[in-house]
């Protein structure tokens, strides 16, 4: 859904900010692996219950790390230095990162007994990670499968919400959850139909 917005956005906001990047001398491997790195922090600071606040830093850290996803791509192709590999890392670390997360969701729910909550961050990424295989096996067939009801941005952006409103209620992060099960498991079949669908025309 938000592929759309970020097309109509990308010259106002992406390649302005993609330049400045690149004047600082980041690479697109370099904005990626800092996003991976912030990732893993904040699946770090979910599970870390002593922390004050730590679902605040947590959302924070997340956001940023969902925002630099969108300038790897644009830095990379702005510089000529669209790669195999570099697309390959990207891939690779969203799917690392997304892991990390959900994985320290789960021991916060374990942490505080919460046999539902950890049942449906399992499901989400599972979910979650379905969604992103059959975007990647459409691809390597040739065939274009970016849409769906929550693509990767809208992950983020349910997560950002989840994580945050959970540092003043708690019971949001299962609810997040549980919509996320949902969504992802439409998606996955919204995209299984698109394959199918574009496969039997070429057959």
């Amino acid at each position: 859904m938000l592929y759309k917005l970020r097309n109509l956005t990308s010259k106002y906001f992406e390649v302005p900010i993609a330049k400045i990047l690149i004047k600082l001398r980041f690479s697109p491997n370099l904005i990626t692996l800092t996003g991976l790195a912030l990732a893993i922090v904040s699946g770090y600071l979910i599970s870390d219950t002593t922390i004050q606040n730590h679902f605040v830093y947590a959302a924070i850290i997340l956001l940023i790390s969902g925002i630099l996803d969108l300038f790897d791509g644009a830095v990379a192709r702005l510089t000529n230095n669209v790669t195999q590999l570099g697309a390959f890392i990207d891939s690779f670390s969203d799917r690392i990162g997304e892991i990390a997360v959900f994985l320290g969701i789960t021991i916060y729910f374990g942490l505080n007994d919460n046999l539902v909550g950890s049942s449906l961050t399992l499901a989400a990424l599972g979910g979650s990670l379905t969604v992103s295989y059959i975007r990647a096996r459409a691809e390597a067939l040739k065939i274009k499968c970016e849409t769906g009801l929550v693509a990767r941005p809208e992950r983020i952006i349910l997560l950002f919400i989840g994580i945050l409103a959970a540092n003043w209620w708690p019971p949001m992060l299962t609810i997040v959850m549980g919509i996320l099960t949902v969504t992802t498991i439409i998606t996955s079949f919204q995209r299984f139909l698109i394959v199918v669908k574009h496969i039997s025309k070429s057959t």
